[in-house]
This record gives C-alpha cells, sequence and structure tokens, in this order.
C-alpha cells in the first residue's frame, strides 16, 4: 500500500500505522543512520517495544539488536537499507517505508523482507513529492503486481506503461 504522506506529517501516520495495526514484527526502513536513531529514541519514549539497526553499530551490538528482533523482544525494528538484504530473519509481517529509496530494486528487497515462505504480509510506503524519482518505476512495479496505484501515482502510468 502506497500512501500519500507529507514530509512533516510522517512521524504522526507512523505512530497511527502502529497503534492501529495488530502487533506485528515490523520493520520501518529509513534513510540515514541518524533518523533510524532518532525514530528509535522517539518511539521507544512513546512506549513502542523498538530497536534500531544500521551500519554504524558494531558487530555486537548488530548482534543484539537481531536477537531483540527475531525473539520479539523488541518486535520493531528502526533500519536503514542494511537490513534490505542477507539477513535471515523470518515472520516480518509488516515493512514500512517510511524513507523511499532512489533504487527500484532496494524497494523490492525492503518490501520482500514480508510474505516469505507463503506467509501474507504488508507493506506501506509513505510517498510525497520528495520521491518523484522513484515514481514511473514505482508505479509499473504496482501495475505488474496488480496492486492499486494512488491517485498521487496515477499521473505516471503513462511512463509505467
Amino acid at each position: 500500500m502506497v500512501m500519500d504522506v507529507d514530509e512533516y506529517k510522517k512521524e504522526e501516520e507512523l505512530e497511527n500505522l502502529l497503534l492501529f495495526q495488530p502487533p506485528s514484527r515490523t520493520m520501518i526502513f529509513v534513510d540515514s543512520k541518524r533518523k533510524a536513531d532518532y525514530q528509535d529514541d522517539k518511539l521507544f519514549s512513546k512506549d513502542f517495544p523498538c530497536i534500531s539497526l544500521h551500519g554504524d553499530r558494531s558487530q555486537a551490538e548488530r548482534e543484539l539488536a537481531l536477537e531483540a528482533f527475531k525473539s520479539g523482544r523488541s518486535p520493531i525494528m528502526v533500519t536503514t537499507s542494511v537490513s534490505s538484504r542477507g539477513l535471515d530473519i523470518k515472520d516480518v509481517l509488516h515493512v514500512i517505508n517510511y524513507d523511499l529509496p532512489t533504487d527500484i530494486d532496494e524497494y523490492v528487497h525492503r518490501i520482500g523482507r514480508t510474505a516469505r515462505a507463503g506467509n501474507l504480509g504488508l507493506a506501506t510506503t509513505f510517498y510525497n513529492e520528495r520521491n518523484a524519482g522513484i515514481a514511473p518505476q514505482l508505479t509499473k512495479l504496482l501495475i505488474e503486481c496488480d496492486q492499486t496505484v494512488p491517485d498521487i501515482l496515477r499521473p505516471f502510468i503513462d511512463e509505467a506503461t
């Protein structure tokens, strides 16, 4: 699901998603290490059981974060693209693209964290005018996967087909 979310409303929308979705193992992708720590702190201060993971963590810190996420002690992980590939994480039920990547392949790897081994999952993407560079490719992918193209991406349908 792609949602039209203004940049300044992302934090509020993220909290709403987390509050109103059933509790589940959730990965929140952001575009920087600093933002991963910031969002983790912000959510943790509001009693969301979360942890952050990014490339500035030591190997021991990464292993502890992954263990907390996998075990369910911290079922919400705020992370950078470092977690989109190569990690064995099962039962991720929700991926939130708080920040969209600029590369469609990176987007596919991120959302591919859900729906593994025949399980269903949910991918939610926050989109706004800052993401126009990836819009034609994102629209094409949505069409190819028989997903709903939101109104904000409809102008890109001709480019996508």
